[in-house]
């Protein structure tokens, strides 16, 4: 007879799991901050480990994991690490998870998920701004500076040079522009698709052992059909001709572009799931896409052509409604 108390028998395990949890994450998230830009990918599943590991263990051992992971970064890579990771992945998770477990689906869970990590981003830097006086404005445009001037260096190593070069430092030019006005969308989408890629690893995983949470099937993903009228409204703030007008348009045209092409990404799984070389068809599919990524412009309007013309619904289906 086993002299453990129960709860250390149910304890062991959970520890357990925090402590693996939070190397993962902590291997994850270091690699993001020290092999820039290869890391971008690490940094992309950081957030994975401490889902994982609320699904199947519970809030406590998710909380240890991530003031654990917020302590060790903070020691090795200072302060403003640490809180990005508690800001950024420990948000995620921590509400991913819970929103799962709740019942929502996975479409809801992506978009409370990201206003929530948008809501805790920008509370921490307009709090960073006021208590050390930097232009928050004017920080961002230098780091976008610096970055491109770093890869305009790395091309000159290469041996890029004369009109070849001032080609690349007009487009570099081009880009930062964009980027001064399009930054809060750009890190919109990174948002989306940081939760995207982890709520598809924890189906692919947790929902095999966690019967509560329903992420859904991506190919029948739909945005709200009160989405066009963002859509129209923010098409039409284009002509007004002022940037106060203009940049958040702009802004909010891509975050809604990027939401139809997944759902155009989704009509055209559904379409490809019922040919007999689906597998093949996808691979060729994320291979064009690679390729040709004007693509994704076409895939954008499919989504929003579902709107009225529901590819998914079968032909039968559609002349019974009619």
């Amino acid at each position: 007879m086993s002299l453990t108390p129960p709860a250390d028998h149910a304890m062991a395990p959970r520890l357990k799991a925090a402590i693996l949890g939070m190397i993962g994450s902590f291997i994850l998230f270091t690699a993001y901050l020290v092999v820039p830009p290869a890391g971008i990918f690490s940094g992309i599943l950081a957030p994975f480990p401490n889902c994982y590991v609320r699904l199947l263990h519970g809030r406590m051992p998710s909380l240890i994991l991530t003031f654990g992971v917020t302590a060790a970064v903070s020691a090795l890579f200072g302060i403003f690490a640490g809180c990005l990771y508690l800001g950024i992945c420990g948000t995620i998770g921590l509400l991913m998870p819970e929103l799962l477990s709740r019942g929502f689906s996975g479409s809801r869970t992506m978009f409370w998920t990201t206003s929530v990590n948008l809501a805790v981003l920008t509370t921490g830097l307009l709090l960073y701004s006021m208590a050390t006086g930097l232009d928050l404005h004017l920080s961002i445009s230098a780091e976008i500076t610096s970055s491109l001037n770093q890869a305009l260096l790395i091309y000159e190593k290469g041996g890029v040079k004369g009109e070849d070069l001032d080609i690349v430092k007009q487009s570099m030019k081009m880009i930062a522009d964009l980027l001064y006005r399009l930054y809060p969308a750009f890190i919109t989408m990174i948002f989306i698709t940081v939760i995207g890629c982890n709520l598809a690893l924890l189906k692919r995983t947790a929902a095999l052992s966690v019967q509560t949470i329903n992420i859904g099937e991506f190919a029948a993903f739909k945005n709200p059909d009160m989405l066009v009228w963002l859509l129209i409204a923010a098409g039409f703030s284009l002509l007004i001709p002022s940037p106060l007008a203009t940049t958040p348009a702009l802004n909010i045209l891509m975050v809604v572009a990027l939401l139809y092409f997944l759902q155009g990404m989704a009509v055209i799984s559904a379409l490809i799931a019922k040919q007999s070389l689906s597998r093949i068809l996808r691979i060729g599919l994320y291979v064009m896409l690679v390729l040709q990524p004007y693509l994704a412009i076409v895939i954008a309007a499919v989504g929003l052509c579902d709107l009225w013309l529901d590819f998914r619904t079968p032909n039968q289906n559609k002349q019974e409604n009619l």
